[in-house]
């Protein structure tokens, strides 16, 4: 009958019936095309026989659509995460039963919430060895020889500054400075301490570490950029200490010592701008920009412009420099790696022109980027921008349901509940 059924189509009866073997069978999908050709010759059918065909297909859609829910968490499990969400929303079609569509968003938000979990622990599972390693990617051939030099301790003592415990990094730094035959004449190390000291909020000790450093380096070419950093530091310093004429002094005297050179100005720039005097900031990043070429051009030069311009209320110029800093970014490939400060910048520009896609666009990027701390904001105003747009629910729900799994106290969990309820995504 069934072969007949098929290539025939067969009478309301026999298409019931043979959904009917099917279902005993367990193969509901051909249950479920098997009713649907009962349904489409029920002219003559009895209303009752109608109703039991009806409630069988939806009993066959039922199951249909709890086998593809099973079928979803097994590629999420194996980490096929958009597969599986490509799968739960094809639920609807398949079954229209609220509690199957309520389950399946359940799992939905689910998987969710584990990537929102994967991906802000991404930065915790490092190991102290490849931590250091990413840090040594920082470090000038010259400075990695000479720590390689010193004892372990002054590398876990650079791992304890990554780690924020300053206080304590700088105490082993000094015992290691205190050694009385080193295997090799520090230089790079006091630098090391000095900042250390200085996020300590040691600042005076702080500076006579970064004075050591650039006596020591006055005439190593080797040590060119690293000692504008310190003359950097040691401008914040003086600025600490209310000497603001003296780090003016010191920030421009830098420009002269290294002639030719466009980071002293750079650093100038950002001291004048902290400072309020805008007009002046921007002329010696503006002579940055002169001295650095555009064959090799350095973007924080430019990123400090678009602040810069941003503090001056120049919006427009603002978003041109922040949006050529993200943009030179992600054309490297570089989406995980979005600087966090200019993208929320260039974000809330866009906003502000309601400009909205663009301004969610780059929230999501830094959502599953490596700055895992602010994981949760960045979810959050994901959720917002997306439900305002009213244009793809289910993909608001998803940074919604990220949010609720990263929110770690009670003002977060208000903040996740106001745009649930406010902005009419599902909770």
């Amino acid at each position: 009958m069934s072969f007949l059924s098929n290539l025939f189509g067969g009478t309301f009866e026999s298409n019931a019936m043979d959904g009917d073997d099917l279902v005993s069978q367990k193969a509901w999908g051909e249950a479920r095309l098997a009713y649907e050709r009962a349904l489409g010759k029920a002219r003559d059918a009895r209303p009752r026989d109608v109703e039991e065909v009806r409630e069988k297909l939806k009993a066959c859609r039922l199951e249909l659509a709890r086998i593809r829910i099973e079928e979803a968490d097994e590629l999420a499990a194996q980490g096929y995460v958009e597969e599986a969400r490509e799968i739960l929303a094809d639920i609807p079609a398949i079954c229209d039963d609220e509690s199957i569509r309520e389950e399946a968003g359940e799992h939905r938000s689910r998987y969710d919430a584990d990537e929102a979990r994967r991906l802000a622990s991404e930065g915790e599972d490092m190991t102290e060895e490849d931590l250091l390693a990413v840090i040594a990617g920082t470090w000038t051939e010259a400075q990695a020889e000479e720590y390689a030099s010193l004892p372990d301790s002054f590398r876990e003592a650079i791992l304890l500054g990554h780690d924020e415990k300053h206080e304590r990094a700088a105490e082993i730094m000094k015992e290691v400075l205190g050694l009385e035959e080193p295997d090799v004449e520090p230089r790079y190390a006091y630098f090391e301490l000095g900042k250390e000291l200085a996020q300590a909020g040691m600042s005076e000790e702080s500076m006579e570490m970064i004075d050591q450093f650039l006596t020591i380096t006055q005439d190593d070419e080797e040590a060119v950029e690293m000692r504008m950093a310190a003359v950097t530091v040691k401008g914040s310093l003086l600025l600490d200490l209310n000497r603001v004429e003296e780090a003016d002094e010191v920030l421009v005297a830098a420009t002269k010592e290294i002639p030719g050179h466009h980071a002293p100005f750079l650093n100038l720039g950002v001291f004048l701008r902290n400072r309020g005097e805008m007009e002046r900031s921007l002329a010696a990043l503006e002579k940055a920009v002169e001295l650095m070429g555009q064959m090799h051009p350095d973007f924080r030069v430019i990123r400090e412009i678009g602040f810069t311009y941003l503090a001056m209320d120049r919006k427009d110029e603002a978003e041109q420099n922040l949006f050529a800093v993200v943009e030179h970014q992600a054309s490297q490939g570089n989406h995980d790696q979005l600087d966090p400060e200019a993208s929320v910048a260039l974000a809330r520009l866009y906003e502000e022109k309601n400009e909205i896609e663009k301004a969610a666009d780059i929230f999501r990027h830094l959502a599953v980027g490596h700055d895992t701390r602010n994981h949760f904001t960045y979810n959050l105003e994901s959720a917002r921008l997306l439900s305002s747009l009213s244009v793809n629910p289910q993909l608001a729900d998803r940074y919604l349901a990220r949010a609720r799994e990263l929110a770690s106290n009670d003002s977060e969990q208000m903040l996740v509940a106001s745009i649930a309820g406010d902005e009419g995504v599902d909770s």
